[in-house]
């Protein structure tokens, strides 16, 4: 604890009520302005939708977000903390998993946490399609990349670690591989231009995780056989 942590005084029952009410405010906001994107995209998200959404004034999210660029703003940077919980919770606890998650064999090992984190990275995806989509500007409304920039810049850097710890000489070189890989799959899910299950992604992407780990890594091993993603075909470009 710092000094002027010492120093601060305690919050006072009025105080903690009125912090705890003003989080709860921002989270509603926030939750309906994912329900609004999923129903009918990012562009259906103002701030007099939301006012209608959760049935306040036109002014109640003023009073918790300076606009619509800030309630975006907020939730990129609450999708990449939870990006890299996911992935970080993965990497850390061995386990069944996703298909190529619980495939990579040493599960003890730092080169299957880079993997269990790579599959993490895809589930997220897919599971928070919207809301990923606004992360890496997908969705038809952007987000400068500078406003969010550390909060994405800790996804790769956990990557990072992951690999130096595994004994991987250029980190930063092959989490970009990896990165692109991964986000490549995704796009081309998005705008339709493969039509692949969750199975076949794993799949596709543990082909390049075994690529990447077994030419980088000093004896890593090969994952047992994952499943060819037969059930999608790629389209022409």
């Amino acid at each position: 604890m710092t000094r002027d942590e010492q120093d601060r005084p305690e919050p006072t029952p009025a105080q903690r009520r009125r912090n705890r009410e003003r989080a709860e405010a921002r989270e509603l906001i926030l939750s309906s302005a994912r329900d609004v994107a999923r129903r009918d995209g990012w562009d259906a998200v103002t701030m007099r939708r939301l006012a209608d959404e959760i049935e306040y004034s036109a002014n109640f999210a003023y009073r918790y977000f300076t606009g619509r660029d800030d309630i975006l703003l907020a939730l990129v940077r609450e999708g990449f903390a939870r990006l890299r919980d996911s992935m970080e919770s993965a990497a850390t606890h061995a386990g069944p998993g996703p298909v190529g998650g619980s495939a990579a064999g040493a599960s003890g090992t730092a080169a299957a946490a880079v993997r269990r984190a790579a599959h993490a990275y895809l589930d997220f995806a897919m599971a928070e399609p919207d809301l990923y989509q606004l992360m890496y500007g997908l969705g038809g409304v952007r987000v400068p990349a500078t406003d969010a920039w550390d909060e994405g810049q800790a996804v790769g850097d956990l990557l990072t670690g992951l690999l130096a710890t595994a004994g991987d000489a250029q980190p930063e070189r092959h989490v970009l591989q990896l990165w692109a890989t991964a986000h490549g799959l995704i796009a081309l899910l998005v705008v339709g231009r493969v039509v692949v299950d969750a199975d076949g992604l794993h799949a596709l992407l543990e082909d390049a995780l075994t690529d990447c780990l077994t030419r980088v890594l000093p004896g890593a091993e090969t994952p047992g056989k994952i499943p060819d993603p037969t059930q999608g075909t790629p389209q022409s470009p």
